[in-house]
This record gives C-alpha cells, sequence and structure tokens, in this order.
C-alpha cells in the first residue's frame, strides 16, 4: 500500500497523527495505513526545497523519542530514503528540516505493506505551523 503525505508540513521528517485536530488533515489521512502482522518499509521522498535532517519515532501520546531513524544521513530535496524492519505499532512521527524546523505526525499505523511518504513545500508548511500551535 502506498501512501502520500500531502498537505501538511513538516519541520523535518519523519513520521512519519492521533490528536482529533491533526486526524482531520490529508497528512494524517495519508499517512494511516492498515494494520498488518509484520514490520514495515518506508519510503521517505523529499519533493520539497528543504533537506529532511532527522526522522523520529514514538509511543503515540509521548514525548520520549527514539533515535533518528535518519542516522547520519539527510534526504535531500527530491531525494528518497528508505526505512525497513519497523516494528508493527502506531508512532507519532517527529521530522526536522535543515531549518530546525519541526512537524510532528501523530498517531501513524506502521504495520505490513510497505508506504511510500512524500513530503512536498505545502506539506511541510502547514505541519510546521500546526505543530508550533501544539
Amino acid at each position: 500500500m502506498y501512501t502520500s503525505i500531502h498537505r501538511a508540513s513538516l519541520a523535518l521528517a519523519a513520521a512519519l497523527v492521533a490528536a482529533p485536530a491533526f486526524a482531520q488533515t490529508d497528512l494524517e489521512a495519508k499517512m494511516k495505513g492498515d494494520d498488518r502482522p509484520s514490520d514495515s518499509q518506508v519510503e521517505l521522498r523529499n519533493q520539497s526545497r528543504w533537506s529532511l535532517e532527522e526522522l523520529y519515532f514514538a509511543p503515540v501520546g509521548s514525548d520520549h523519542w527514539g533515535p533518528n531513524q535518519l542516522g547520519h544521513h539527510a534526504v535531500h530535496p527530491d531525494g528518497t530514503f528508505t526505512l525497513t524492519g519497523i516494528t508493527c505499532d502506531k508512532y507519532d512521527v517527529k521530522m526536522v528540516d535543515d531549518d530546525d524546523n519541526e512537524c510532528i505526525v501523530r498517531d501513524v499505523s506502521l504495520c505490513g505493506a510497505d508506504r511510500i511518504w512524500r513530503i512536498d513545500n505545502r506539506d511541510l508548511a502547514r505541519c510546521q505551523a500546526r505543530t508550533n500551535r501544539e
């Protein structure tokens, strides 16, 4: 199953939607998927003009972010990065761009089917604005 990230903003990557207000956005809806009983794979496609520098997962409703899923890699404009072996679960996802702007997407279901997250300029701007209001 392919999932696009459109019409939300990003402060960088990742990940990435349990809050009712956020669940109404296209980005949230596109990141959510059907639960399946296996690990997941996600391809992050950066179609914005900013580099995505960091991507974190946390248990839903928690601010205890795990390690940077991108490691020492940045996902530059028009670049891609594939995450594999993501444990089947729901996550809050935080992305940080090269301007240190953050985007948090809540309650993202990752399980089973492969997904593609496309992030564009509008996605990042909207998500960053929403994240700053929280």
